[in-house]
């Protein structure tokens, strides 16, 4: 398994970078856009789920895009769980404007967490995802045979937000989402608890954001529907606070 994990790995990453750069000889090079972002965040959060031991996380995303709609993507930040302390997602996708209101974006994702994943581990994994737009709503979903963690496998993820104008300068942005694992014990597996909880969890969030002095700031509030028996207080409801910059 691990053998193949490796092989799809180098796969993606192949694929990825000819799907940005072996354009046809007509191309022009300002058909390739690039664009990033810098940020810090009180508390790194997964699916509501702290990854960062409650602690403060540095994030990055850089981003190659083609006027066709495909792109290529990159995120890392810091994590504080197992042996590893980096988390790195690599995601290739195409996204179509399907008319003035609505947007398709479909890809696949790894997720990688060097030198904290191994046989025992088994931490890194792909997911497929679909989101589709409606103006300033999104319905999103996310699938996979083989998540997080060893002894954890299929799983999906429904996900719905709004991004409401409060002002010109300010936002509200409400997020639902939905996890479902294969049943109990999986779920049991992946929070390592001694407790089940059934089959799934919601998590969700509030967070106004708004741009001020050049940078991006924001301020959430984040919970989940897990039993506080079942998990620790890296589930539990908190205040997020973030700042960043895009370029």
């Amino acid at each position: 398994m691990r053998l193949v994990l490796s092989v799809l790995s180098g796969s993606v990453l192949s694929v990825a970078a000819a799907a940005v750069f072996a354009l046809p000889s007509v191309a022009k090079a300002a058909e390739i856009s690039s664009s990033g972002a810098v940020l810090f965040t009180s508390d790194y959060l997964y699916r509501g789920i702290s990854q960062t031991d409650e602690g403060p996380a540095l994030q990055g995303s850089l981003t190659l895009s083609h006027d066709a709609g495909w792109y290529v993507s990159a995120w890392g930040s810091n994590i504080q769980f197992g042996d590893g302390s980096m988390e790195l997602d690599i995601s290739l996708g195409r996204s179509w404007s399907l008319n003035d209101d609505w947007a398709l974006d479909v890809g696949l994702m790894q997720y990688r967490y060097p030198e904290g994943d191994n046989d025992a581990t088994g931490f890194n994994f792909f997911e497929g995802y679909a989101k589709l737009s409606y103006q300033d709503w999104q319905l999103g979903l996310a699938v996979t045979d083989d998540y997080f963690g060893t002894g954890v496998g299929k799983f999906w993820y429904l996900t719905a937000g709004w991004q409401q104008s409060l002002t010109e300068q300010l936002q509200l942005n409400w997020h639902i989402g939905y996890n479902k694992f294969a049943d109990a014990a999986e779920f049991q597996t992946f929070l390592a608890s001694d407790v089940r909880d059934g089959s799934g969890y919601s998590d969700w969030s509030l967070t106004l954001a708004t741009q001020q002095l050049g940078f991006d700031w924001s301020l959430g509030y984040a919970g989940t529907s897990i039993n506080s028996a079942a998990c620790n207080a890296l589930c539990d409801n908190r205040w997020v606070f973030s700042l960043g910059k895009s370029f």
